[in-house]
């Protein structure tokens, strides 16, 4: 899939028309001997629901995690540029602390190979769009694989929604940047600030940049 820019959309984040709390489980009650009643039924569907919103939960949580680890990085990058180098020691700390933390967690993940982790996701819609309560519900249809960093199904089940949208997303491989962190660590012990500084450089261009027009309107005038 190739990545694309457009300028003339509006920034619609996930977050403010989807809620964990009103996310619909899509999963089916387990096939019963008997009947079940409705109260059954019912009690099943409340069990799932509350489970992928623990794991909706979950997910957001760690990728809270990894944009606060970056922040760090960022910020230690920047005393260090400032000739801060303690300052910039206790924040990598942090993010050290954080990724480790980060690490154990992804890599218990058995569908992700790559060790990457979703921080942050977007959307974007034309401003003349009507986002409609029909569309409403399909995104937040997908909002869990959004959450979970799904992508390439995210952009398939895009396609069904019906109006053009831009979907950008960043995702940070975890191990790597935690072993930029390290590095950085290892330079400013051995007093080489500018190793360690060519490190969290490192770390920040190693983030995954992506985004994706989807059912784009070509404006396009026909040949006369």
């Amino acid at each position: 899939m190739q990545t694309t820019t457009k300028n003339p959309l509006t920034a619609l984040t996930l977050a403010i028309a989807l809620s964990l709390g009103t996310t619909a489980s899509l999963a089916a009650a387990p096939a019963q001997a008997k009947p079940a009643t409705a109260v059954e039924v019912a009690a099943t569907h409340s069990a799932i629901a509350e489970s992928e919103q623990q794991q909706l939960q979950h997910a957001d949580a760690l990728a809270q995690s990894g944009r606060e680890a970056m922040s760090y990085i960022v910020a230690a990058h920047q005393l260090l540029t400032d000739k801060h180098g303690e300052e910039a020691r206790q924040y990598l700390e942090k993010a050290k602390g954080l990724l480790t933390e980060l690490k154990s967690e992804v890599v218990a993940e058995k569908d992700n190979a790559n060790g990457l982790l979703p921080i942050y996701s977007q959307l974007g819609v034309q401003k003349e769009e009507e986002v409609t309560d029909q569309v409403k519900q399909k995104l937040l249809n997908i909002y869990p694989d959004v959450i979970r960093g799904k992508h390439e199904q995210v952009v398939e089940a895009l396609k069904t929604v019906g109006i053009e949208l831009q979907y950008s997303f960043v995702d940070m491989p975890v191990a790597v940047t935690l072993g930029k962190v390290e590095s950085a660590l290892k330079s400013l012990s051995a007093k080489n600030a500018q190793q360690a500084s060519q490190a969290l450089t490192d770390a920040q261009e190693g983030l995954i940049h992506d985004s994706f027009i989807i059912n784009e309107v070509s404006n396009d005038s026909p040949a006369g």
